[in-house]
């Protein structure tokens, strides 16, 4: 009985958070390794189903993605980065469009530029739409310190935007989100 409780309860969690991770580790791994970061995660969630208990089971799965991504990376070293893929795209558009590109190549630049622990943060922020809970639950810190991580990765992300040459990159804004 216990037994098919457990299994139920995997069941949902994997239900409801599975997109979710999936987008997790398609904003950070090449999308061939996608499927298989997914399957660590839920695997390492099935052997570790009491740990999550009645927490939000989502910081605690972004966590283990974080981890197993750590290790995915150790091990492969492969990981394709943004500026690689904004090089392949093609530059024979309208001056607004080549425009936008180049802000989006200057902040991808700037990001690039920043420790690993910035651009965590960053995500954590602002594609995983995590709010200063969910962002310590998964960098395994306290909320203060969690915001004080994402105030400083703005500001270092910001000077090296205004640091910039390019006039188009230079105005690219380092939106303020409130996720408390």
């Amino acid at each position: 009985m216990q037994s098919l409780m457990y299994e139920q309860r995997f069941a949902e969690v994997y239900q409801e958070h599975r997109g979710a991770i999936e987008a997790y580790a398609a904003r950070r791994v090449h999308p061939d390794r996608v499927a298989d970061v997914v399957a660590d995660v839920f695997l390492t969630a099935w052997r570790r189903m009491e740990d999550i208990g009645d927490v939000d089971e989502l910081p605690w799965l972004y966590g283990v993605a974080r981890r197993t991504l750590a290790n995915d990376r150790r091990s492969q070293r492969r990981q394709l980065s943004l500026t690689e893929l904004l090089a392949a795209q093609p530059a024979s558009f309208g001056s607004e469009h080549a425009d936008s590109v180049i802000a989006v190549a200057d902040l991808a630049k700037a990001f690039s530029l920043l420790r690993e622990e910035d651009q965590e943060i960053l995500r954590l922020a602002v594609w995983e739409n995590l709010s200063a809970s969910g962002q310590a639950r998964v960098l395994e810190c306290s909320k203060t310190t969690a915001r004080v991580r994402l105030f400083r990765a703005r500001k270092r992300l910001r000077k090296i935007l205004q640091g910039s040459k390019s006039t188009v990159g230079a105005g690219v804004r380092v939106e303020e989100q409130s996720h408390a």
